[in-house]
């Protein structure tokens, strides 16, 4: 039996979100309601960007997304 990964996602598939705006953020995901607050960062699945609110809030500049780096 192969060794079991020790991931259960992909870490390709991560992204990091970061609130660029003066103001709390309250995104609508799929997987439910997510506060980003001023100057916070989460990470989130790269489908999050299908969401239209968090597409439009990239295209605005009120929040900046990056792939995220997995820090071995």
């Amino acid at each position: 039996m192969p060794p079991k990964s020790p991931f259960t996602w992909n870490p390709t598939d991560i992204i990091e979100v970061t609130n660029a705006s003066g103001e709390n953020i309250l995104l609508d995901l799929d997987s439910g309601q997510q506060r980003l607050d001023v100057g916070r960062t989460m990470r989130l699945t790269a489908s999050a960007l299908e969401v239209p609110q968090l597409t439009s809030l990239v295209n605005q500049g009120k929040v900046k997304v990056q792939p995220y780096k997995l820090k071995k």
